[in-house]
């Protein structure tokens, strides 16, 4: 059955896997912040926050996104995206990302200069746009004068691991050739592999996976016996999204309180860094002044 719906078993999981690449880079920043710099040409001193499945919604009515991987430093936002099979939204998608990352970053009152640059990656097994290039690096330029940038700090990032012998950096083409199946054959991707290995000694990440593998089956059987298979796949996205929002909220409300017995940061800040509304984390305050 595993095979018919192209779910793999634990032990077959690479660092490709959604739930294994998540877990990993959100357990290991020092790991996170390497691979950013690797795949970015850019220097990171520090990560601030490194977190997995990171899920933020503007307002009640619009829609919610979760973001696989996502980080920061002192100026920069990094939103990274594994992505195994193409999708024909994800030019779009990397706008909605882009915008909901600067809704959340400025306060009401901020200057827009307080805005962080931003780097929405894609990491895809696949060509993206065809165009057989192993990346394709946005940012916004003039029409009438290509050399004028907007500099405006909003950069969209897609990989092409199909692509990547075309890669010049020996370092990058071997971190997408392991991203592919292949042998690692560098510090950092025999790293990763280490990781790897591991992860799936981990008892509890290898229960979470089942659970959910297993919740995934019981979509397909139900789905097949209504006869409502196409779009499927787009359902199931929407589904775990929601489902996992609760997970998210717990998951921020007991960052809150850990960082209001350390007082580390005022209630604002708190509410920033972990996604929580001011209120809430005033109520939580108080709970534990209780």
């Amino acid at each position: 059955m595993k095979s018919q719906d192209n779910l793999q078993s634990w032990e077959e999981l690479t660092f490709a896997n959604n739930f294994l690449f998540c877990k990993i880079l959100e357990s290991e920043p020092e790991l996170c912040r390497q691979l950013l710099e690797l795949l970015l040409h850019i220097k990171i001193d520090r990560l601030e926050l490194t977190q997995s499945e990171k899920t933020m919604q503007e307002w009640i009515e619009s829609k919610s996104v979760r973001f696989d991987v996502y980080a920061k430093d002192e100026s920069r936002i990094f939103d990274i995206e594994i992505q195994t099979t193409l999708k024909k939204d994800l030019a779009k998608r990397a706008r909605y990302y882009q915008s909901i990352n600067d809704m959340d970053t400025l306060s009401k009152g901020e200057r827009y200069d307080k805005l962080k640059d931003t780097y929405i990656i894609f990491l895809c097994l696949n060509d993206p746009f065809k165009d057989n290039m192993p990346v394709y690096f946005f940012e916004n330029t003039c029409r009438q004068k290509s050399d004028l940038k907007l500099k405006d700090g909003a950069y969209k990032v897609f990989f092409n691991a199909s692509c990547c012998d075309k890669i010049k950096d020996k370092e990058e083409k071997s971190f997408f050739k392991f991203l592919k199946g292949e042998q690692a054959d560098s510090a950092l991707t025999k790293r990763i592999e280490e990781k790897v290995r591991r992860a799936k000694a981990n008892k509890k990440w290898r229960r979470i996976y089942m659970t959910w593998e297993q919740e995934i089956l019981d979509e397909r059987y139900w789905a097949r016996l209504e006869g409502h298979e196409e779009g499927l796949e787009a359902g199931r996205e929407e589904g775990r999204e929601e489902g996992r929002k609760e997970g998210a909220k717990q998951n921020a409300i007991a960052n809150a309180r850990n960082l209001l017995n350390m007082q580390l940061g005022s209630p604002e800040q708190i509410a920033q860094a972990v996604s929580l509304p001011l209120e809430q984390v005033l109520a939580l305050k108080e709970e534990l002044a209780n």
